[in-house]
């Protein structure tokens, strides 16, 4: 049975006039549901407690869950809501969230942001960055971040300066932005918050700010080079960063994906509204940022360490040595 055809014959047992009572004709089967939600739950603790047999009670769970279609929808029809519409935006949704097992097809079949562009406007597919830490001038520990290997190397001999004077590239053996501090009076790792960006570029191939620091900015493109790649799409993730490294206290440090729930999600996405990641679905975000923060606890422990962001792979992996 379609869940429309059975939206429609549902409403014909109602006793109230659904479909012109408006929402308040909703309120009814919205104490139904939370009433049959309660008799399920019940059998359920009775299996738990006294471990009665389940499969025993599956004409009762059947009617009990029966009853609970009935009232969605209820509530559906009274709110104008169409339940195939519902059923088909929820798979939509949790595919979305909830990949399952992901393949190599899933993953090369996602979108790469800079593949149309010049070889000196890509990202490398392999990047390795060493990450030293150090006692700066004040006494406070300060992180510096080094290229130590790019495949592929368009800047073989480091960085060039283009016909109009901009600095272009980077320098295999160079440091990578200033040395950086936790910048708190409560010591909390963040001088390893390249690890963020990192995970973002690694998995996502999307971080303006690691795309600046790199100097492969688009600039062949000239609405690209300013709505994806300037000012304002390096506060936005910067601020992306910041927010998820809050959230990440009440989330086990995000740790694990499952860790990374819808709320840090829509925080996600809700920052980078009309860029071009966007596109990009939840799942990968789940991966882009449990790998991430994965990696800023791995170099905060072990004082500094190595990581290799694979943009094919889609991973970014942590090393103490060099490998």
């Amino acid at each position: 049975m379609e869940f429309g055809d059975y939206q429609r014959t549902a409403a014909l047992t109602s006793h109230a006039r659904l479909e012109s009572g408006g929402p308040q004709a909703a309120l009814a089967p919205m104490l139904g549901l939370a009433s049959k939600t309660g008799t399920i739950l019940n059998v359920y603790k009775k299996y738990l407690r006294d471990s009665i047999d389940l499969a025993a009670n599956r004409a009762i769970l059947t009617e009990e869950l029966g009853d609970e279609l009935w009232y969605i929808a209820a509530v559906a029809t009274a709110c104008g809501l169409d339940l195939n519409s519902i059923a088909e935006a929820n798979l939509l949704r949790t595919r979305d969230r909830y990949h399952g097992e992901i393949t190599v097809e899933d993953l090369s079949g996602l979108p790469s942001f800079d593949s149309e562009y010049p070889m000196t406007e890509r990202f490398p597919r392999k990047l390795v960055l060493s990450f030293i830490e150090a006692d700066g001038s004040s006494g406070v520990r300060q992180a510096r971040m080094v290229v130590v290997s790019a495949e592929p190397n368009a800047f073989p001999d480091g960085r060039v300066t283009s016909s109009d004077g901009k600095v272009l590239g980077f320098q295999v053996g160079g440091g990578l932005g200033d040395p950086l501090t936790d910048n708190s009076r409560q010591p909390d790792n963040y001088r390893y918050h390249d690890a963020i960006h990192l995970g973002f570029m690694a998995v996502l191939g999307w971080s303006p700010n690691t795309r600046s620091l790199l100097k492969l900015k688009r600039k062949s493109d000239q609405a690209t080079d300013e709505c994806e790649d300037g000012a304002r799409a390096v506060f936005a993730e910067e601020g992306l960063a910041a927010v998820l490294s809050r959230l990440a206290k009440r989330r086990l440090g995000f740790l694990t994906e499952l860790s990374v729930d819808g709320e840090v999600i829509e925080v996600a996405k809700a920052a980078v509204t009309d860029l071009e990641v966007d596109a990009m679905p939840s799942w990968l975000w789940r991966r882009a940022i449990s790998q991430g923060f994965s990696a800023l606890k791995q170099l905060a422990d072990n004082e500094g360490g190595y990581l290799t962001a694979d943009l094919d792979a889609r991973t970014l992996t942590y090393a103490k040595m060099p490998t």
